[in-house]
């Protein structure tokens, strides 16, 4: 790849990630239903062409926003090594990565947006973790449910828990 490309995807996934943050940052003004594409690229900073170049929707904006996210859950995994991907580090771990982004989760979860959440943690099974494991689809996307569905209860609990323990209950019954 040649500097130009480079500085080019760089400038790219800037602007990709400055319209996510502005959908994520009005549904602390606004309900999202009543969020328009003007607030949005006043609120980035871009125009609406800008806005359309990359998405036909706010959700495909949020999506792509989220896609970002679990790209950086898998390089972190990738980096640290973490275990193997229903051990009990490696949920310790995906449940700590996702709390720092559980504000952003909640909001889709509340705006009943939680499809996009379970949508990236499906390709996320289906891409990543089935190659490399060869574990059944249907068998995937029953983990991936289940610990989106813990996580969201965790968080929505208050995290009474620490994520051991709780990387314990599910560990045990595996």
């Amino acid at each position: 790849m040649n500097l130009f490309s480079q500085n080019h995807n760089k400038r790219t996934r800037f602007t990709r990630m400055c319209i996510g943050e502005a959908v994520f940052s009005l549904m602390d003004k606004k309900e999202y239903e009543k969020i328009k594409v003007s607030d949005i690229v006043k609120r980035a900073g871009v125009s609406r062409v800008t806005f359309y170049h990359y998405y036909e929707t706010k959700e495909d904006a949020l999506t792509d926003f989220f896609h970002e996210i679990v790209a950086g859950y898998i390089r972190e995994c990738r980096e640290e090594k973490v275990g193997r991907f229903h051990d009990r580090s490696s949920i310790i771990h995906a449940l700590k990565y996702f709390d720092r982004y559980a504000v952003f989760i909640l909001k889709l979860v509340d705006a009943k947006l939680l499809y996009i959440v379970q949508d990236a943690m499906n390709d996320y099974m289906i891409k990543r973790i089935m190659p490399h494991y060869k574990i059944p689809a249907y068998e995937l996307y029953f983990y991936g449910g289940a610990l989106l569905n813990v996580f969201i209860q965790w968080e929505k609990n208050g995290k009474r828990e620490p994520a051991e323990m709780i990387a314990d209950q599910i560990t045990a019954q595996l």
